[in-house]
């Protein structure tokens, strides 16, 4: 009976035998296969039935099915009954196959066993094992520790209201934002995508887990939320002492995501997938979304042991929101690099909408999934670093045109709060050239103004950099900030989706470190070389 009742509440298995040349996929029995297709379609039609809920409720009243009394609550009713009769037994079905299959009833007992008594043991045993992320133990709960108390973390603006405002206009923002509007921002947390996607995951997951070394980890957050992550640890490795958290786009997932670059550079990397992401639950709303990245942050800071100044955290595109969001609570790290990211949500989502839901788009981005990745970085004054696709078709606001690339947006928004006394109308019309031609900042290179920074940083230092303008002439201001728009960004000439090239993940720039620095004129030095006797 025992075994029976953790078959019928056990987890989907995907794969077995998770060592080098023995990975197999779990052959379900025909009664378990049929079982989990008829639920699986049961709940899919569910999630079709909740995006579509603005447009079928209304319909659905109209024609009378929907109601309390008289033939609308009978049928519903029947309708209800009829369902639930149909997974019962497809539950019953998928639970026979399971306890007929002694693969399944294996990996079940050695999960109950890691359950009952979780170590360091019982967790390499169902390591060997892919299932659902649902059954696996908790790895390491926030709520449980005491975590970073030096300061409370900062919100720069309410995310999800708790309760609707009298405005009608305010309740479909808030309607548009909970049935489908936060699947259009976030595709990756559309139960259908899951199961597109899931095989790719699969291979993503083992070839980490195989060839990397990766270690799952499951991760709670303060609102209860757990978070799959994976963490290679490299610091066996010259560069692996530095820790990598990347944090994905809004259809990217860690198995097949951006931790393949810095893994391929030889750092210790940690990657996570967003609530209501395959493995990790919620939803990804802002709160949760900062809750999920903060829990992974105290994660990587008390359980593997990383300092906070021996951590770099990675965003691609919307990642760069939780990304911001550490580096404005977390303002020692070692430095942020964000790929294809924009400034702000809401002038990409307002085109992409009818021009007649405008306002109502405004309103719902504002109030719910305000994602201001530029206010964000105006807390924080460490090293940055921009990388800019030069074909991006994601986060530009008329297709094909470098101009309208939201990461120069970004560019701006930093040089301007960092730079104050550089910010005129001619120093500002000198960078946005420089900016909009097409190839422009790889080429550009100003030995004058390069000089005139280090010495300003060697005579100042790094605090004062607000003044870097004050003895400039209006000319010099123009190209100093175009100077410090390449020390900023790196240009790439590929689309949104592309990966990024091992040689392009470059640590942001740090202008302190880089004054410690003196130019050797190496022409000279083997010059001198051959002049010495005996050589």
């Amino acid at each position: 009976m025992a075994t029976f009742l953790r078959c019928l509440f056990g987890p989907q298995l995907l794969r077995l035998n998770l060592r080098p040349g023995l990975v197999t996929d779990y052959q379900a029995v025909t009664a378990e296969r049929w079982g989990d297709t008829v639920i699986t379609s049961v709940s899919v039609a569910a999630r079709i039935l909740l995006y579509a809920s603005p447009i079928v409720f209304p319909w659905a009243l109209r024609q009378g099915w929907i109601t309390l009394t008289g033939d609308g609550a009978l049928y519903v009713s029947k309708f209800l009954t009829g369902i639930g009769i149909v997974v019962a037994g497809a539950l019953l079905l998928r639970t026979l196959g399971r306890v007929s299959n002694p693969a399944y009833t294996q990996f079940i007992n050695v999960l109950s066993n890691a359950t009952k008594d979780y170590t360091a043991a019982s967790k390499r045993l169902i390591s060997q094992y892919d299932f659902h992320f649902s059954a696996w133990p908790v790895d390491w709960d926030v709520r449980q520790q005491t975590g970073d108390q030096s300061k409370p973390l900062m919100y720069l603006s309410s995310t999800e209201s708790n309760s609707l405002t009298k405005l009608p206009m305010d309740m479909l923002a808030w309607m548009l934002t909970h049935s489908f509007g936060i699947s259009l921002v976030y595709p990756g947390s559309m139960a259908l995508m899951k199961m597109l996607v899931e095989k790719p995951l699969i291979e993503g997951r083992t070839k980490l887990m195989l060839e990397q070394g990766g270690e799952r980890f499951k991760v709670g957050t303060r609102d209860g939320n757990m978070i799959d992550t994976m963490f290679v640890d490299q610091r066996a490795k010259n560069s692996g002492s530095t820790l990598v958290i990347c944090c994905e786009g809004n259809a990217g997932f860690y198995e097949i995501g951006i931790m393949a670059t810095p893994i391929t550079c030889g750092y210790s990397v940690l990657g996570w997938n967003h609530p209501g992401f395959y493995g990790s639950t919620g939803t990804p709303y802002p709160a949760q979304e900062t809750r999920a990245v903060d829990a992974v942050m105290q994660f990587a800071i008390n359980k593997l042991g990383f300092k906070v100044e021996n951590i770099v955290v990675a965003g691609w595109s919307i990642g760069g929101y939780t990304s911001s969001w550490v580096a404005m609570n977390y303002p020692d790290i070692k430095g942020l690099v964000l790929d294809a990211t924009f400034d702000d949500l809401l002038p990409l989502a307002v085109p992409r909408m009818p021009a007649s839901m405008s306002g109502l788009v405004t309103r719902a981005v504002r109030n719910y999934i305000n994602l201001n990745v530029g206010e964000q970085l105006s807390k924080y004054t460490g090293p940055v670093r921009l990388v800019r696709r030069a074909m991006d078709e994601m986060i530009c606001t008329s297709e094909g045109e470098l101009w309208s690339n939201r990461g120069n947006n970004l560019l701006i928004s930093i040089l301007t709060t960092r730079f104050p006394t550089l910010i005129t109308p001619l120093a500002l019309d000198t960078v946005t050239t420089l900016l909009y031609t097409p190839g422009a900042l790889d080429m550009f290179e100003d030995k004058e103004m390069d000089e005139k920074f280090a010495e300003f940083v060697r005579e100042n230092g790094n605090g004062s950099l607000e003044r870097v303008g004050e003895n400039l002439t209006e000319e010099e201001k123009g190209r100093m900030l175009s100077y410090l728009a390449t020390r900023f960004m790196t240009d790439l000439n590929s689309s949104h989706c592309t990966p990024l090239p091992p040689h392009k993940f470059i640590l942001p720039w740090d202008p302190s470190v880089e004054s410690e620095f003196v130019t050797v004129d190496t022409n000279k030095e083997e010059e001198e070389k051959d002049e010495e006797p005996g050589e």
